[in-house]
């Protein structure tokens, strides 16, 4: 299917179909669900336009490819995911306050956006037949999001002088989370972020790097 094609048969689409032509917006919810879902080889085109109402050929219009769907999905939600995330200095008075304020906020952004921590790490993504601009957007998307742990995990436990123990902690974090959106791919969204245990975890792996976590030395 040619460029001029698309564009015409589109234009077509648009046409006969009037105001009821989904959106670009309305395709990408439907190809960011389904891709949450799927993963990038088992969506189509033709499920992503059975999923969004809108005519392969406006599809085709809008991204031109299924790998230009993906970079569009992953982008919009870095954008979405990366928005919502707490700032790198979470508040408190001690390590065990500054962590669970940073907690909370991860926990509620990731539960606001399901799918798009679902395509942040990946799930089902890194498979053949994906482009080398898809698979650079999506590392891309991880290291924002691994930084964004690391920066925070820095802050609550004071650890300016030692970036590598920070970096650890927040793998360790990020492992977590990724094995929750797991669960979450069989189980559905009955099971949340383990923050409570997740907080111990990190304060027992601070300890264990001889790291002043105690409440009256935060």
């Amino acid at each position: 299917m040619n460029g001029h094609g698309t564009r015409l048969e589109a234009m077509q689409d648009a046409a006969l179909h009037g105001a009821q032509v989904p959106s670009r917006d309305a395709i990408l919810d439907a190809a960011t669900a389904l891709m949450a879902r799927l993963g990038y080889a088992g969506t189509s085109i033709s499920k992503i336009s059975a999923a969004s109402g809108a005519p392969v050929s406006s599809i085709y219009w809008h991204f031109g490819s299924k790998d230009g769907i993906y970079l569009a999905v992953l982008r919009r939600a870095r954008q979405y995911l990366v928005g919502s995330l707490p700032g790198t200095r979470p508040p408190g008075d001690t390590v065990r306050e500054r962590l669970t304020a940073f907690l909370d906020g991860a926990g509620a952004a990731f539960e606001h956006h399901p799918h798009d921590l679902r395509l942040v790490l990946g799930l089902g993504m890194l498979e053949e037949g994906m482009g080398a601009a898809a698979i650079e957007e999506l590392r891309q998307y991880r290291l924002a999001l691994r930084q964004w742990a690391t920066d925070s995990l820095g802050h609550v436990f004071g650890l300016a002088d030692r970036p590598a123990i920070a970096d650890e902690l927040a793998r360790f974090m990020l492992s977590v989370v990724g094995g929750t959106a797991m669960a979450r791919w069989f189980d559905g969204p009955v099971t949340p972020l383990p923050v409570p245990q997740l907080c111990v975890a990190l304060l027992a792996l601070a300890r264990h790097h001889g790291l002043p976590v105690d409440e009256d030395r935060g």
